[in-house]
């Protein structure tokens, strides 16, 4: 009888103390909530955040996490400098404007490389939204551009030219849009990496009365989305899609070729 008792005893306790296991575990991972299942960039953040808040202790787990979870990344990275100059006292190891420029850099490289190695847009007759050999041979290097490169997104934006019905010239842009997407995917990349927006004549790129010039406005342009820290990608919130000011008789961004010969 007395085995028994003390055997139950036992259990109780026990049952206590891994009942106040389960009630302490929550609060312990209570300043990292959120970290499992993160990514790299979303691990780095928070901890930065941390840091700036002057929660160092979870600042610091944070950031171990991203060096233990995600070595030799650029994140891993950041995270030993950000820890560093914690160490040596510095006032402000999160030094976000130095990561938003590289952002912007990083994107900008990108679209350059994409510009001149393949063209970023092609033309379109008038009142048309069929693409000509020239423009199909563009697109299909585009593609493979991108192909080689998994983790870029794009969205294609189409445009057009007049000051017709301001549905019909939507719809135009729309059609224009979805052509150069159909042929990106014919060429062999993935659908969900395109996106498409049409914005009829209200982002034109050029302001003139010529009909050669006004010809530059019947496009349809691939554009790379912004370059994240974590390297991958995500809708540029300034898409050239919106309106900008045109220009006066000058394509705002450079062309490989005149609008003709892409239209053919």
């Amino acid at each position: 009888m007395f085995k028994l008792r003390t055997s139950i005893v036992a259990i109780g306790v026990l049952c206590g103390v891994l009942g106040l296991m389960v009630a302490l575990a929550p609060r312990a991972g209570a300043q990292d909530q959120g970290a499992e299942g993160e990514t790299a960039a979303e691990l780095l953040e928070d901890g930065l955040d941390a840091l700036s808040e002057h929660a160092d202790e979870s600042g610091r787990r944070l950031l171990a996490r991203v060096i233990s979870n995600y070595p030799g990344s650029a994140e891993a990275l950041r995270a030993k400098r950000a820890l560093a100059a914690l160490d040596r006292g510095d006032a402000n190891p999160d030094d976000r404007a130095a990561i938003k420029a590289d952002q912007a850099e990083r994107t900008a490289e990108y679209r350059r490389a994409f510009l001149v190695d393949v063209g970023d847009r092609v033309f379109f007759a008038e009142n048309s939204a069929a693409l000509g050999g020239r423009a199909r041979s563009i697109i299909e290097n585009q593609a493979r551009w991108l192909s080689a490169r998994p983790d870029l997104t794009v969205v294609v934006i189409g445009r057009s030219d007049g000051e017709g019905d301001r549905s019909a010239v939507r719809d135009l842009s729309q059609q224009r849009a979805q052509a150069v997407r159909d042929r990106l995917v014919a060429a062999g990349l993935a659908e969900n990496r395109i996106e498409i927006r049409a914005v009829g004549n209200k982002d034109r790129l050029a302001l003139c009365d010529g009909p050669s010039c006004e010809a530059q406005n019947r496009n349809a342009e691939v554009f790379i989305n912004d370059w994240r820290p974590d390297g991958g990608w995500q809708s540029s919130q300034q898409l050239p899609g919106m309106p900008a000011k045109a220009s006066t008789g000058l394509i705002t961004r450079p062309q490989l070729g005149s609008a003709d010969q892409f239209s053919q």
